[in-house]
């Protein structure tokens, strides 16, 4: 590489509303994703689409964006796993073809650790446990879709713990979710499976409430942030361990500290 780590990042084309939270001297970076950017473009094109994180040519072979600098350098950088459009948080990337492989293999040797914060609909209870479902997946038009099925499918495994409750009566919870297993929508379903559903789901949500809230709170989007991710890898022979944190977006607290619309809205019940 002809530039620092910090030249390159800088180089980035980022969508607005998405930062470089972190990057390592390996080739390693962690990019804060906003709630409604992609990870990548789809592959076929959609007039309503907003911009994915990084406004740029993408490789679906490779799964890499490609731009040139403003010294007209060619310059790539490497997904290394996605988040849902809806879904706020980390997405790691590699700027180092070598490390992004190296990345790779220590997602599919599941050495990735992921921490997820979710306000759900509902109380959950106990405060704190191990979730386990059985998943099947219906593929749509535009999406696949995950169900709790009782035929063979996927395991799908979680801890949760419960960080609060909102102060506006609207019985709301706030969760912290380890993700063990990584499948499609996992989280989603689980929480929608326990009666709790994620505030702002639109597959798998309680609809109704989410208007409700939405009217009064002005805040349109799904409750689900990914909120760490940490992972182990051997690059160069030495061994690396990177961690990247994404802060709380506002909108969160601002639904579970008082809010004099939200709580007017839950008075009378």
């Amino acid at each position: 590489m002809d530039m620092s780590p910090e030249e390159f990042t800088s180089s980035i084309p980022l969508s607005s509303g998405c930062q470089i939270i972190s990057c390592d001297a390996s080739g390693l970076m962690a990019i804060n994703k906003k709630a409604g950017r992609a990870s990548h473009p789809n592959k076929v094109p959609r007039a309503s689409a907003k911009p994915p994180i990084i406004r740029a040519d993408y490789n679906y072979e490779g799964e890499y964006y490609s731009w040139r600098d403003s010294g007209g350098g060619k310059r790539r950088l490497y997904l290394l796993n996605r988040l849902d459009s809806p879904t706020s948080g980390v997405v790691l990337a590699a700027f180092d073809p070598e490390c992004a492989r190296a990345a790779k293999e220590a997602f599919k040797n599941r050495l990735v650790r992921k921490v997820y914060c979710a306000i759900c609909v509902g109380k959950v209870v106990p405060k704190f446990g191990t979730w386990t479902d059985n998943l099947a997946f219906v593929k749509g038009a535009n999406c696949v879709r995950a169900v709790p099925s009782f035929l063979p499918g996927k395991k799908a495994v979680a801890n949760y713990e419960v960080e609060g409750f909102d102060d506006n009566g609207a019985g709301l919870s706030l969760l912290r979710l380890e993700p063990i297993t990584g499948l499609t929508h996992q989280l989603r379903v689980q929480c929608a499976r326990r009666s709790v559903p994620i505030l702002g789901d639109a597959t798998y949500g309680n609809f109704s409430f989410n208007k409700k809230m939405k009217l009064a709170s002005k805040l349109n989007r799904l409750f689900l942030h990914c909120a760490e991710t940490e992972l182990e890898l051997e690059f160069l022979g030495k061994k690396i361990h990177f961690k990247a944190e994404a802060p709380l977006p506002d909108s969160f607290s601002s639904l579970m500290r008082y809010n004099a619309n939200i709580a007017k809205l839950f008075m009378s019940r």
